[in-house]
């Protein structure tokens, strides 16, 4: 998805959050997000195009996406299904 497909605009973030890629545990920022997707940067590891990756916030809250680019350390999701409001609220979007 290009910039130019975006349906919802992307908030700057710099959120530490626990997320699962490939059955491992990783932590990773969330450099930007919107409703529909975000971009994403690993502390250890790399992801690849295609790759589903889980998001944690707490035991309660989870959402995943697939990976859609990779450049450099960075990676670009997109969400499975647009963010619901709980989650929203709780990433202070």
């Amino acid at each position: 998805m290009t910039m130019q497909q975006r349906i919802f605009d992307r908030t700057a973030s710099n959120l530490v959050i626990d997320c699962i890629v490939q059955r491992q545990r990783e932590r990773a920022i969330l450099c930007d997000i919107s409703a529909s997707g975000c971009r994403m940067e690993l502390f250890d590891g790399v992801v690849q195009i295609g790759s589903t990756i889980i998001f944690e916030l707490d035991d309660r809250l989870a959402f995943a996406g697939e990976v859609v680019w990779t450049r450099g350390g960075q990676a670009g999701v997109q969400f499975t299904r647009s963010l619901p409001a709980r989650v929203m609220t709780a990433l202070e979007m």
